[in-house]
């Protein structure tokens, strides 16, 4: 029994399910926000599609990834010839939904995501030879565009509460990618990638992702005030001590790697979950 909850553990997180359910965290409360009610359907694409992205970007690389993710390279090489129909798969699957639910515009902007995100993987990580931080901000504003599927998935308008929550979102977001790029260093100079973590070095990046996790509060607060979105959303400030927790804990000399940067950053979007339902229950 120990074995078979082990190897579904490893499976949710080197797998990549961890990282692509943030996709849904981050869908939940931006609907709970915008006042949109949320459907089954939208959450399972968002979830197919992210982890269609990840788990091609962990084929891709998954031989370069031994250097500073062993475990995971080892969990990956298990299945990893099966991987293309996997991906194949799941991105049929979430284009299907979308076809059936008859939301074209949406699987417009969806296959654009998807294609920019498998893309990622072959052409575009390569710009951050020449770009400082680019694959940082790629991915964050990948995740953040997820806002804008969900406005377009149900036709709702575009307004000031939007820009707000996608401000909220993408400041929150740029925070996981670039911390996570901290254990990734060997490997990514070794292909002259120029991230944050590389350049800056972890100390000075550290202190940069404190002052964006204080800074992220700003748009929150600020929507609050003039109304533009529920105040129950101020539970979300808890995101803010959660993550300087985890910045902490990377200065530590003994650390749990697996925990550290597997685990934590992109568990801060199940945080997502538990606090804006509390919100909506006791404000």
């Amino acid at each position: 029994m120990k074995k078979i909850l082990t190897a579904i553990w490893n499976e949710f997180v080197y797998g990549g399910h961890l990282v692509s359910l943030t996709g849904v965290g981050i869908i939940f409360t931006a609907a709970a926000m915008l006042s949109i009610k949320i459907t089954w359907d939208f959450l399972l694409v968002v979830y197919l599609g992210t982890e269609s992205v990840y788990l091609y970007n962990r084929f891709k690389e998954y031989k370069v990834d031994f250097l500073t993710n062993p475990e995971r390279t080892a969990h990956i090489k298990k299945y990893v010839k099966y991987i293309p129909f996997i991906i194949f798969s799941m991105s049929f699957s979430a284009i299907a939904i979308v076809i059936f639910f008859n939301k074209i515009s949406a699987l417009i902007l969806g296959l654009l995501l998807l294609i920019l995100g498998l893309f990622y993987s072959v052409f575009l990580k390569n710009i951050t030879q020449k770009i400082i931080g680019f694959k940082g901000f790629f991915v964050s504003l990948c995740f953040t565009s997820l806002v804008l599927c969900l406005i377009v998935y149900y036709a709702s308008p575009l307004t000031y509460s939007f820009f707000v929550v996608v401000i909220f979102v993408f400041l929150r977001e740029i925070i996981n990618p670039n911390f996570c790029d901290i254990k990734d260093v060997e490997s990514d100079k070794k292909e002259r990638l120029l991230t944050l973590a590389v350049v800056m070095g972890k100390e000075k990046l550290i202190y940069l992702l404190g002052l964006i996790n204080i800074f992220s509060a700003v748009p929150l607060l600020l929507g609050i005030y003039l109304d533009l979105i529920p105040k129950f959303a101020i539970m979300l400030l808890l995101t803010i001590p959660y993550s300087f927790y985890y910045l902490k804990k990377s200065k530590e000399e003994k650390i749990n790697y697996n925990l550290l940067y597997n685990i934590l950053p992109d568990g801060e979007y199940f945080l997502w979950l538990i606090f804006i339902s509390l919100g909506k229950l006791l404000i």
